[in-house]
């Protein structure tokens, strides 16, 4: 399929709206934590592509790899925002499977970082504008520099997603179409295991003792032998999180379960 000219805009300008930066979209707790997150994102996507189902399921390949993202303070991660919205995009219309798409997030995520400091440095600008303006007593003009400042974003969010799922199609279909099936195979290869590399921050983060693992393979196994479905497993791991923390609560108070 082709990316058109209005599709392209579309998904560039919600690509920017959802970067962890941009405050017209609820800010960073509706923009970045919820509509940001890829498999999510890869719902809007699908619709302005007009195919759900694929990209929610390379949504679903690229929210593995990032599950375990977190961004303390000032630290430079894995630009997972960039990642979503030019490789979920790519994938759909060259109609790459999970492995390729999630090579190519991966290197698109690694581009993004050399960006980030650049687009850091130049956020500086508007910053030390309105800095002058408070000093020079200008405090009405001094209020409109964030939302014009923002121009800095903009420029390193939504031209280089738009010009990378608009002109860059071509070149993607093109790789996918020609490419030897060796070098098809490594990027599979390389591809799906990045997901366990998500799962595994994610765990170090959640894991604070060895006994907690009994639960992800209690998990694990519900699926794996007896075939359940993810809403069974989460009924199981609210009950036992709730008798867990009744548990605790009891223990604290002294008194019964």
């Amino acid at each position: 399929m082709q990316i058109s000219l209005i599709q392209a805009i579309l998904i560039a300008l919600l690509g920017y709206l959802t970067f962890i930066h941009t405050p017209f979209l609820g800010g960073g707790l509706i923009g970045w934590y919820c509509i940001g997150r890829p498999l999510v994102s890869a719902l809007f996507i699908g619709i302005i592509l007009g195919n759900i189902p694929k990209a929610m399921e390379l949504g679903l390949y690229i929210q593995l790899i990032f599950i375990g993202l977190i961004t303390p303070g000032g630290s430079i991660t894995p630009d997972m925002n960039l990642a979503t919205y030019v490789a979920l995009p790519l994938g759909v219309a060259a109609n790459m499977d999970s492995g390729q798409t999630v090579a190519l997030s991966l290197l698109v995520a690694n581009v993004a970082n050399v960006m980030a400091t650049p687009n850091f440095a130049m956020t500086m600008i508007p910053v030390n504008i309105q800095k002058k303006m408070v000093a020079d007593g200008k405090l009405e003009e001094a209020v409109w520099v964030p939302i014009w400042g923002n121009g800095v974003k903009f420029l390193f969010r939504f031209i280089p997603t738009f010009v990378s799922i608009y002109y860059g199609q071509a070149a993607i279909e093109w790789i996918v179409t020609n490419s030897p099936q060796w070098l098809i195979d490594i990027m599979t290869i390389f591809g799906n295991p990045m997901c366990l590399v998500g799962f595994a921050i994610l765990l170090k983060l959640m894991v604070k003792k060895p006994t907690d693992l009994i639960y992800f393979t209690f998990g694990f196994a519900l699926v794996g032998a007896l075939g359940a479905d993810m809403i069974t497993v989460l009924v199981f791991a609210l009950v036992v999180a709730l008798i867990q923390f009744q548990i605790g609560r009891a223990a604290k108070k002294g008194g019964a379960f």
